[in-house]
């Protein structure tokens, strides 16, 4: 018989976790693979960098409409699973179509195909995760699976697709990073199940109250939705403006080689891995509003360094791991936050909204943006212009309420959840 260890070990709140963190991994997997091989892609396409933003920002702007539309309606028809599985399959497909682009506009369009279909991704993902989450567990958990990004898409990606694209082409590449969402589709196929119909927990936390159209006009009447919107928009700045660009400056300005680059960009995905679940497990404890705070305030560091700095690969690794903690942002002022702020049944539209904002502008106009600025001052420019994003995303967050249970008690957030549906 097994243990009451292994038992708790193996309830379904762990098993929903480690598909989360795994397909939203592979779907950043996907997504950040062609700011790896840009170096590749670019002298093939004959890009320019505004080109290159601009197949960045279209993914991001498709990304952004998709989730909020495809949030609101998994809520509308109270389904996750039923909205997951088909978009899993699509971004699958997406990367293989990726790898048979001939041209700028051809990339374009599949890169905005992809942008649609990933899009609903982290609000499906985390709205599940949050109906199974203890209230303990809630903040490490939810940043577990956002912490994917760094251990899948930052540390794995640029190693894979880098050596792919040296000792084969930037094609095969693609072609090899679109099949783990494949299997992702089949596991989520047999296993998910939707949130309400597994323990008690579970179905107190869905609440069995479907979602009208008008109570998703909630989610704009919360003071902390706002703020996370704006943080969102900045701290997206700093992702987009400094993972786009990044790659090429080490290559072009630093003059690191490609195998280089791939090592430097591991260290900076390792360090959004391991921050992205550490700083949310810290705020369960600390408080959402000073940890958030806290690591925006460390994460400005990470293009400054690596804009100033020409040192040895060992040691650009070692500050890239320790200066890139915006991770463990993200999760808070995307999910965590936003879920504590309002009832379960509104989470994926929240997730939807803060995210389509965010993304619309700081994930579309960043790279952009950053593209425009590094044709005419250099590649640094982006550099700067990530630095700046995350240091006002600090500032912004001195004006969030906090929702953490262990500091404003469980009590205090369901009176909270109901003067916000009132």
């Amino acid at each position: 018989m097994a243990s009451p260890q292994k038992r708790s070990w193996f309830r379904y709140e762990n098993g929903v976790v480690l598909m989360m963190f795994f397909t939203f991994g592979f779907v950043f997997m996907e997504r950040l693979s062609i700011v790896y091989l840009f170096p590749f892609i670019a002298p093939d396409l004959k890009l320019n960098n505004a080109e290159i933003g601009m197949i960045a920002s279209v993914l991001a702007v498709c990304w952004a409409v998709s989730g909020f539309i495809f949030g609101s309606i998994s809520d509308l028809v109270g389904s996750r699973k039923k909205v997951l599985l088909p978009i899993t399959l699509a971004f699958s497909l997406f990367s293989f179509l990726s790898g048979l682009a001939r041209s700028f506009w051809q990339m374009i369009l599949v890169r905005g195909l992809m942008g649609v279909a990933e899009g609903p991704v982290l609000p499906l993902a985390q709205a599940s995760v949050i109906a199974a989450s203890t209230p303990e567990r809630r903040g490490f958990n939810l940043g577990f699976v956002q912490s994917s990004l760094g251990l899948i898409g930052s540390f794995l990606t640029p190693i894979i697709v880098t050596q792919i694209a040296v000792h084969y082409s930037w094609h095969e590449a693609f072609y090899l990073v679109g099949v783990p969402g494949l299997v992702m589709f089949f596991v989520l196929l047999k296993w998910m199940r939707e949130p309400g119909r597994g323990t008690a927990q579970e179905a107190e936390a869905v609440e069995h109250t479907k979602v009208r159209l008008a109570d998703i006009g909630a989610v704009f009447r919360h003071r902390n939705m706002w703020f996370c919107v704006l943080i969102a928009i900045f701290s997206m700045t700093w992702l987009f403006a400094f993972t786009t660009f990044a790659p090429t400056f080490l290559t072009e300005v630093s003059h690191y080689s490609p195998d280089e680059m791939g090592l430097i960009m591991s260290a900076v995905g390792l360090g959004t891995f391991v921050w992205g679940f550490v700083g949310p497990a810290i705020s369960d404890r600390l408080g959402r509003k000073p940890t958030l705070i806290l690591f925006a305030f460390i994460a400005c560091l990470s293009p400054i360094c690596l804009a100033l700095l020409r040192a040895p690969v060992g040691i650009m690794m070692v500050v890239a791991f320790l200066t890139t903690v915006g991770q463990a942002v993200f999760p808070l002022f995307l999910v965590i936050i936003p879920g504590e702020s309002l009832p379960y049944r509104l989470v994926a539209s929240a997730v939807g909204l803060t995210q389509f904002i965010g993304e619309l502008v700081g994930g579309t106009f960043a790279p952009w943006l950053g593209g425009v600025a590094a044709d005419h001052w250099g590649l640094v420019a982006p550099m700067w212009i990530a630095a700046a994003g995350m240091l006002v995303s600090a500032l912004l967050a001195f004006g969030l309420k906090e929702t953490a249970p262990a500091k404003v008690g469980r009590g205090a957030l369901e009176a909270q959840e109901i003067v916000t549906t009132a």
